[in-house]
């Protein structure tokens, strides 16, 4: 029984230090995203960017949306990995 009430406790923890850490970054591209491809290229290589958690795009709105570990990475971090693949960002 207290294995199990540690073990919980240590998962409140947990997750209460993640809230913590974690931000979330909204942007535009350009050029605009068109495309599935332009949603998946975007995809397969923000994801590689040092403390990315969850990456969301939508054609119809022209954004990304990114949740990350604001230790791990900075605005400027996601400005690189972009304009490495052709696209530069704007904070919405």
């Amino acid at each position: 029984m207290k294995k199990s009430l540690i073990a919980a406790f240590m998962l409140v923890i947990a997750g209460k230090t993640f809230a913590a850490t974690a931000d979330t970054l909204t942007v535009t591209t350009q050029p605009q995203m068109h495309c599935e491809n332009c949603e998946k290229k975007i995809k397969s290589n923000i994801r590689f960017v040092k403390g990315t958690k969850k990456i969301e795009t939508s054609v119809d709105d022209q954004k990304v949306t990114i949740v990350y570990d604001a230790r791990k990475a900075k605005y400027d971090d996601f400005v690189e990995a972009f304009k490495k693949i052709g696209y530069e960002i704007k904070k919405k």
